[in-house]
């Protein structure tokens, strides 16, 4: 190991580390160049140190700048980490879209702890209904709605304390006659309770967080611990209370997308963090979720149920809202007044227009006809903005009233009060009308008793929200395997053009491991989906990949229905070979058991599994070893074609021309949707794997092809064959592997 300050080195971005990986630590003044040599293929190492240095540079310059890097598995896009460290003014915040990928970047820390004498922090964001200890006793409600009832009624019950110990100070944790609090029956929360002590100040109680939760901050710091680790040594504290406030001081804080990239939390997220935005470095993982992430935190949904809670929060405050609660002259009165009257106005006709289009309906999803809607809501209103300034109003005291003190805390859930999130609805389709980025839809799901209805408005362009972050702190690096065609991605994610540095590794594990084939002539597209002579090509290019692989083997569709459609066929396949099939489930609750299932007949004969590109199984799963040797893609994934895609692509073709809207608007999703299926297979240096993109569209240029969207490596590597050789060049493959084994 090698440990030397970097002051007077004379470092330059762009010139590489003569084929060593090194990656810079920072912690508080010093720096120390760390070498993390156990990238295994010295023709790379330019490629790793060039991603380095832009990394650094990035992060070093400042300047609200962005780098894109495309990196496939094995690239060690996570060691970025340490580049960053290195450069970074401030603290660094990495984002993540599920909890599975903390554990990457608590392994890489780890990794750098062991290499240096400089230990930089971390900490980690978790949502409330994965760790609070109690959350399987909120029955009926959201764990932060139970949550903020439990603290209210807590910190009532520490005054009520406060004054029978008769003192001026009190701490829960060396109150031998604590009070309790019984399981399922709750009337505070004692791991909250610990987290606080309450004094007295110019007779009024206040409260400040405990020694001990103090005390196990600073020992949590100490090392580096898994989520699952983490909730077992908070013991009786609330493990939330210690990872914010942990996160406070931590170098490295990781956080879901929602965190940041949430258009309400924005602001409370940075001031309850207190993370300082010129000084601040982004890490965005996954990136290529980003867009579709963000435009889902930007959805806002109106249900029946949130209908009849606001009118239960409207009935319950109503008496509230005059010179009882608040001093206020008459024409503060009169406009609360008005408020209400417009509020019980609107609910029900709302709840008539949902349950009329429920009835009338098919399942699924239909655009609003914002003008019908419009008229039959505000039918009697003589201003539209009058009326929904005036129940804003309401909907404001509502809110103040409803939320116990420190709730905006919180930062997933149903924060806000039903009312107010109605309101914030019928704001966002107010904007529809000026902004056509905003999209209205009532959908449809379920059958008989169980069939319901809702509506949505949400903004289908990611790049203002994404923007608001980027443009305004020190440096963001995104990083993805599957960020291809970069240039795409910098206009969907970003909305500009030369926005970003765009860099694009190889993949790094060696050629003769894999084998990628694309088919000749088979695809889903509609019109030929159903030919004789195409389903042929397809059943017999998947036959050739689960007879001819060894072991377990995927086979990822474009949709249930089509997975459906072929299941009968893949099983005769699979029973013909000995390999059992898995499908996968639509409820996901079922899932880890058909995994668990799907890996242990792997590691005797081998079995089959069917799923969805997009899926639970095609994302997010990590096949390691053996657990996956083949993979076969049927189809170019593209999304249902309906009214709603028309009108996201009209969209993005006004605003990017044909060429680039459609590719950002339909096709890229299904790229990516394509290629993470295809990642399943080969997840290091030493597997091998078959991949089949089996749908010609892989192969073609032009119209409906996408071939030139591919990462270069795929291109370079892609075999074209009909479903006649598929199975001789499989079979010629594997016997090579087995050789070389032997």
């Amino acid at each position: 190991m090698v440990d030397r300050p970097l002051a007077g080195v004379g470092y330059h971005p762009g010139e590489g580390f003569g084929g060593l990986w090194i990656a810079f630590i920072t912690f508080n003044l010093n720096r120390a160049a760390v070498y993390l040599d156990y990238f295994p293929y010295e023709s790379l190492r330019p490629y790793q140190d060039a991603m380095l240095d832009d990394v650094y540079g990035t992060v070093r310059a400042g300047d609200h700048g962005v780098l894109m890097i495309d990196a496939p598995t094995g690239s060690g896009k996570t060691s970025c980490i340490a580049a960053a460290l290195a450069a970074a003014p401030g603290k660094i915040a990495v984002t993540v879209r599920t909890v599975s990928q903390i554990d990457v970047y608590l392994d890489e820390m780890e990794k750098i702890w062991s290499k240096t004498s400089h230990r930089p922090t971390i900490t980690y964001m978790v949502g409330k209904q994965k760790i609070c200890p109690i959350a399987d006793e909120f029955s009926g409600e959201s764990v932060y709605a139970g949550c903020a009832r439990l603290r209210e009624w807590t910190k009532r019950r520490m005054i009520a304390r406060l004054g029978e110990v008769g003192g001026k100070f009190y701490d829960p944790s060396q109150d031998r006659n604590a009070p309790q609090s019984v399981p399922g029956y709750r009337t505070f929360c004692p791991y909250y309770m610990m987290t606080r002590e309450v004094f007295e100040l110019s007779g009024k109680p206040h409260f400040r967080h405990s020694g001990k939760v103090l005390d196990l901050v600073d020992e949590l710091r100490e090392g580096i611990r898994s989520p699952d680790r983490f909730q077992k040594e908070c013991r009786e504290v609330c493990p939330y209370e210690v990872m914010s406030l942990s996160a406070k001081g931590s170098d490295v804080v990781i956080l879901n997308y929602s965190h940041l990239f949430s258009p309400e939390f924005q602001e409370i997220i940075f001031d309850w963090l207190e993370l300082e935005r010129e000084s601040l470095t982004l890490f965005v993982d996954e990136a290529h979720n980003l867009g579709d992430a963000v435009r889902a935190l930007n959805m806002r949904l109106l249900t029946p149920r949130m209908i009849d809670l606001a009118e239960k929060e409207v009935e319950k405050y109503r008496e509230s809202m005059g010179q009882a609660r608040l001093p206020e002259s008459s024409l503060d009165a009169s406009s609360r007044l008005r408020g209400v009257e417009v509020i019980r106005t609107l609910l029900p006709r709302l709840r008539q227009y949902i349950q009329s289009r429920q009835s009338r309906m098919q399942e699924g999803e239909e655009l609003l006809d914002g003008d019908l809607f419009r008229g039959f809501l505000y039918q009697g209103f003589d201003d539209i903005e009058e009326a929904l300034s005036a129940a804003t109003e309401v909907a404001l005291m509502v809110s103040e009233l409803e939320l116990a003190e420190g709730d905006r805390e919180n930062l997933q859930g149903e924060i806000e009060p039903s009312l107010a999130q109605i309101l914030l609805f019928l704001n966002d389709v107010e904007m529809a009308e000026k902004d056509d980025s905003y999209q209205r839809k009532i959908t449809v799901a379920g059958n008989g008793e169980k069939r319901r209805a809702w509506l949505e408005v949400n903004n289908v362009d990611p790049a203002p929200l994404v923007r608001r972050i980027t443009d305004n702190i020190n440096a963001t690096v995104m990083l993805s395997g599957t960020l291809s065609p970069l240039e795409a991605y910098e206009l969907y994610i970003l909305g500009e053009r030369g926005r970003a540095k765009k860099i694009s590794l190889p993949n790094p594990f060696p050629q003769e491991h894999r084998l990628l084939m694309v088919a000749k002539a088979a695809t889903t597209q509609l019109e030929k989906r159903e030919e004789a002579g195409n389903r042929r090509e397809i059943e017999e290019h998947v036959r050739a990949v689960i007879e001819e692989v060894s072991g377990n083997v995927a086979v990822f569709f474009t949709s249930y229905s089509m997975m459906s459609q072929y299941e009968p066929f893949c099983k005769a396949a699979a029973r013909g070979v000995g390999k059992l099939l898995f499908t996968e489930p639509r409820n996901s609750e079922d899932l880890p058991a058909i995994l668990d299932d799907f890996f242990k007949a792997g590691k005797r004969q081998g079995a089959v599994l069917l799923g969805v590109s997009g899926g639970k199984l095609a994302e997010g799963i990590d096949y390691k070893g053996e657990a996956l040797n083949g993979v076969a893609v049927v189809g170019l994934p593209l999304g249902f074609y309906n009214e709603i895609q028309r009108e996201v692509n009209q969209y993005y073709v006004r605003k990017y021309g044909q060429k680039n809207g459609i590719l950002i608007a339909y096709t890229l999703p299904a790229i990516n949707r394509g290629l993470q299926a295809a990642g399943r297979v080969i997840r290091d240096a030493s597997e091998r794997g078959v991949i089949l993109f089996c749908d010609r569209r892989f192969r073609e240029e032009g119209r409906g092809g996408v071939f030139s969207f591919l990462p270069k490596w795929i291109q370079d590597e892609l075999l074209v064959t009909d479903a006649r050789t598929s199975r001789a060049i499989i079979r010629a493959k594997v016997a090579e592997w087995e050789r070389v084994r032997s």
